[in-house]
């Protein structure tokens, strides 16, 4: 979690440190739900799709899913088995990728690191 602060603006990290739960829980006294860290936590680093992370990523869903099979790529699966993305696991994907790619080539291939075709 702390890789995903680092990456946010500062007005969100401000938002996330500049209060706690004490005042909202005397108005919002409904147990379970969700924490004022857990509502910036998602908002900030939403699940994907599976079609959402394919456009993310400029490829078509056999891709990813080729992705996840060979554990290049982080997902989970809801309880229908569909995989799921996090946000901050695309960007690790991607930063991973770009660290493979020689500086001055990057703009020359894909997300999976290949060249694209002209």
């Amino acid at each position: 979690m702390d890789e995903v602060w680092a990456k946010l603006p500062r007005y969100l990290r401000y938002l996330a440190e500049w209060s706690d739960d004490s005042v909202t829980d005397k108005y919002y006294p409904v147990r379970g739900r969700e924490s004022r860290e857990e509502l910036i936590a998602r908002l900030t680093d939403p699940v994907l799709t599976l079609e959402e992370v394919a456009r993310l990523l400029g490829v078509c869903p056999a891709t990813v899913r080729r992705y996840t099979n060979r554990g290049w790529l982080r997902h989970f699966r809801t309880e229908g088995n569909q995989r799921r993305f996090r946000l901050s696991d695309i960007v690790a994907f991607l930063e991973a990728q770009m660290n493979r790619i020689p500086q001055g080539n990057r703009r020359t291939h894909n997300a999976s690191g290949r060249r694209r075709r002209s």
